[in-house]
């Protein structure tokens, strides 16, 4: 597989290189086969699911819905059981078609009860279900109180010490009405979060319903990082308005990275704090048509960041290289290379330096790397550490780099970059 992630990569960058290898036609046939194996085997590697809810409109056949998730790529779902089917002939089905049950959904009056409690282990054993996850904890109308949450928080913790010592985790879905504030520190919200047992219970966040009460959900995966092991991935439609009562119109989901969520942010939050599994949630009645949009952004998104990734890469082999090819391939004509003492270059005098050996970089690493990508612009933060012979002095580099990128018919380009010293 790595071979073909090099070939992939390799005409990501280069529409020439596409047009010479669509003249060999059985060979293109064999790598768009490869390509679309590749897309389906990132997305299983970014453990990608959903919740059955989106598929409703595909299980009034369970067999016929169950492969149609497998062949849009779906290896893992949330949600346990069909109507009219038995366990047994529900799990054979899921046995055949690779597909997984990650967690399933419990209800809070259960949880209230060991007994209740132990059959609801048995049902995700018999799964293989990693997780249980309680949506709601009731409350009046929309009247949220912190004795509703004290409650909820003695509850969970109790059960989730039960479930814990199964090998199961115990997940709250939050929807919003826990952002109120309360006579203590921040909301109702961040009381759940400091009075529940990490060991025994964490978080599903749904990214959603921690925007529709104006919260940031990628500010939240890093506030409490380590604490959602899954996410429900959906977006809001632009101009929804914020409430605190954990309701809003349906219609109102929209395919992921057209929304207001800033869904790009959240998975990069994701990564850096921990998630699991994604699982794509659509409540619209457009479910069946915006799922493999759904799947199609996050394989682009994924795409996107590995093509800049492996660009990144190539300029500095090709700085350590003095490889003027690659040096002027993947740098913008109108390049402003900034440089920590002030001095700004263009593309020639960029170039040429290295060329010429006036700067000689003998070690170059780059670390602690952030992409920011928003359409055909991205941002790039990284440390710069390594060697250097400037016109024949050893010198040391230490350097806090900022870039910026633009893709150029579909091959990233660097447009900016400044660098300034890091002071000990």
């Amino acid at each position: 597989m790595d071979h073909w992630y090099t070939v992939v990569n390799a005409i990501y960058f280069s529409s020439q290189d596409v047009y010479l290898i669509s003249n060999n036609k059985p060979y293109m046939k064999k790598l768009l086969l490869v390509l679309t194996l590749f897309t389906v085997c990132r997305l299983q590697a970014q453990e990608i699911g959903i919740i059955m809810g989106t598929a409703r409109q595909f299980m009034s056949n369970p067999e016929e819905g169950l492969r149609k998730l497998h062949d849009l790529g779906i290896r893992h779902i949330e949600g346990a059981g069909a109507r009219g089917m038995s366990k047994e002939e529900y799990k054979k089905l899921l046995d055949k078609y690779d597909i997984d049950v990650v967690a399933n959904g419990v209800v809070f009056e259960k949880l209230e009860s060991p007994d209740s409690i132990k059959a609801m282990i048995d049902q995700m054993k018999f799964f293989g279900a990693e997780y249980a996850v309680c949506y709601w904890i009731p409350h009046k109308g929309d009247d949220f109180t912190f004795d509703d949450m004290k409650h909820g928080v003695e509850v969970f913790n109790k059960a989730g010490k039960q479930f814990a010592d199964a090998g199961i985790g115990l997940l709250y879905h939050a929807h919003g009405y826990e952002f109120r504030p309360y006579d203590g520190p921040g909301t109702l919200y961040d009381y759940f979060m400091t009075h529940t047992d990490p060991k025994y219970v964490n978080v599903e966040m749904d990214v959603f319903w921690m925007r529709n009460p104006g919260q940031n959900p990628a500010a939240l995966l890093r506030k409490y990082a380590g604490r959602f092991p899954l996410t429900h991935l959906k977006d809001r439609m632009i101009g929804s308005v914020d409430n605190q009562n954990g309701r809003q119109d349906r219609e109102r989901n929209v395919v992921l990275g057209t929304g207001d969520v800033n869904i790009a942010e959240v998975m990069k939050a994701a990564k850096e704090s921990g998630v699991k599994y994604h699982l794509i949630e659509d409540e619209s009645s457009r479910a069946a048509v915006q799922l493999p949009l759904h799947l199609e952004y996050l394989r682009q998104l994924k795409l996107d960041n590995q093509s800049l990734e492996q660009s990144i890469d190539m300029l500095r082999n090709a700085m350590l290289k003095a490889d003027s090819l690659q040096l002027r391939n993947l740098t913008c004509e109108e390049l402003s290379y900034g440089h920590s003492n002030a001095m700004v270059e263009g593309q020639d005098s960029f170039v040429n330096s290295i060329l010429s050996g006036k700067s000689k970089f003998t070690k170059l690493d780059f670390k602690d790397q952030d992409i920011t990508i928003k359409g055909d612009v991205a941002t790039v933060r990284h440390v710069m550490i390594g060697e250097s012979l400037n016109n024949g002095t050893a010198g040391t580099i230490n350097l806090k780099v900022l870039q910026t990128w633009i893709r150029d018919h579909n091959v990233w380009k660097l447009m900016a970059r400044q660098a300034v010293k890091i002071i000990q």
